[in-house]
């Protein structure tokens, strides 16, 4: 919905400042999309495929090989691209991929880049080269990265904040920080007869217990997400 891809079926967002249900088109001026697949064409070499977006896009051919050329050096894939993609292993075609749909994306230097999943597939080291270059996007060229990613260390890695979805809502959302602090433990019952006082200064002094709530002989001791309860003996 963001990308405009669907239309929204209820409520509102806004993307660099429009509407994307009211204003889709100017949406699209100022966003970079790159998906976790693109097409390939096993009969081309990755030069071909790379050169051929970069016309799509209107490039010069100068400017078509300064962007392959920078892509390559970001996902180590120079010395393959000159054969053909039927060729590539299932790795070195995901890093073709990646370079492609990076390509696509960042062509008119847009103002917010969508990566889905970038890293997925991908080795360590090609994986921390895509870190790296998602760093120098957002910090050189002041770009916002919104980032889809199944790797925790890597959210919280890149991330300035962080939204966790689940069954498609919105659970959880703030800096690393701050959804660290919120980490709850299990849920425990503790049933007092008596001696609240005594139960609440104990409660107190740990370490994850932020809240004390009093009702009666009632306890209830809650981190920030789960809560822990102390109800009366019956």
């Amino acid at each position: 919905m963001l990308c405009t891809l669907i239309t929204p079926s209820a409520g509102q967002a806004q993307v660099a400042g429009y509407d994307v249900a009211r204003e889709p088109d100017k949406v699209r001026l100022r966003i970079g999309v790159a998906l976790q697949d693109a097409a390939l064409d096993d009969r081309q070499s990755g030069t071909e495929m790379l050169a051929l977006q970069g016309r799509f896009y209107g490039l010069s051919a100068v400017a078509t090989r300064t962007r392959v050329a920078e892509l390559t050096d970001l996902i180590d894939i120079g010395d393959a691209l000159g054969q053909r993609i039927g060729t590539y292993s299932g790795g070195m075609k995901r890093r073709l991929d990646l370079a492609l749909a990076l390509a696509l994306a960042l062509v008119h230097d847009p103002e917010v880049l969508f990566l889905d999943e970038p890293t997925t597939g991908l080795d360590p080291v090609s994986r921390a080269r895509v870190w790296q270059e998602v760093r120098r996007l957002n910090v050189e060229l002041g770009m916002t990265v919104f980032l889809t990613t199944q790797y925790l260390e890597e959210a919280d890695e890149l991330a300035e904040r962080i939204g966790i979805i689940n069954k498609g809502k919105l659970v959880a959302e703030g800096t690393p920080s701050e959804l660290k602090r919120t980490i709850g433990s299990d849920v425990i019952i503790v049933k007092l007869g008596s001696a609240v006082n005594d139960a609440q200064t104990a409660l107190e002094k740990l370490e994850h217990v932020q809240r004390i709530d009093i009702s009666g002989t009632t306890l209830t001791p809650a981190s920030p997400t789960n809560p822990v309860r102390s109800a009366p003996s019956q």
